[in-house]
């Protein structure tokens, strides 16, 4: 079986432009696995609150009643954020792409690897 340090690697080795990927908790906002471009960036800042906007994003889909929260994108003027939740657990896949990565490149890959994900989480 697969580590999921082992499946965030081949993840990440997948995307171009990528600053970082985490899983995290739902719950707390604490990852799980990370993965970083930049050894001199702390994940666990931008990870937190990231994984707030995104709690956020299921309770407005679901309050809304536009069905469920499979994915968000956040743009900034330096980067592109996709959150995409793992079905049936209380994780979230986090990635950051420089504005030159492609952000929908990026969300295939994310769900092609949610299966792999899944299979590692504790």
């Amino acid at each position: 079986m697969a580590k999921i340090d082992d499946v965030m690697q081949e993840f990440a080795s997948n995307v171009d432009e990528i600053v970082m990927s985490t899983i995290v908790s739902l719950e707390d906002g604490t990852p799980l696995t990370g993965f970083t471009t930049d050894e001199s960036l702390d994940i666990t800042v931008p990870v937190a609150f990231l994984a707030d906007v995104m709690r956020r994003g299921i309770m407005a889909a679901d309050n809304a009643a536009l069905g469920k929260c499979e994915d968000l994108l956040l743009t900034t003027s330096e980067y592109f954020a996709i959150m995409r939740v793992i079905p049936e657990t209380n994780y979230s896949h986090i990635v950051v792409l420089t504005k030159k990565g492609n952000w929908g490149v990026t969300k295939v890959l994310m769900a092609k690897f949610v299966p792999r994900f899944k299979e590692v989480l504790p």
